[in-house]
């Protein structure tokens, strides 16, 4: 696992077509590990092509289908780890989902 925000590397589009998406990031909220963040996977039910899209709609309540969704995701998951590290805890990935997008240039 990455050492820190910027080591990410996720290959939606092969967890997708596997019926897999990563829908988090958790900061240190579990004593099984040394890793400072893990990976929220879960099982992808449905449509799959647009699943990025419809998540994002509706933590941010905008659709962004115009827009490279899965470069979109990853800056905000890198976002939730920065936030979780300056506040030394983790935070809700709503919540840096909106805060991405709102400071974003």
């Amino acid at each position: 696992m990455a050492n820190n925000e910027n080591d990410i590397q996720i290959n939606y589009d092969s967890l997708l077509k596997l019926g897999y998406a990563v829908i988090d990031v958790r900061y240190r909220d579990y004593d099984v590990s040394t890793e400072v963040f893990r990976l929220v996977i879960v099982k992808v039910e449905g449509d799959r092509d647009d699943f990025y899209q419809s998540m994002l709609k509706h933590y941010l309540g905008k659709d962004l289908k115009d827009r490279n969704v899965y470069d979109l995701w990853t800056n905000i998951l890198k976002h939730k780890i920065k936030m979780s590290e300056q506040l030394g805890r983790d935070v809700y990935i709503k919540v840096a989902a909106m805060d991405f997008y709102e400071n974003m240039d």
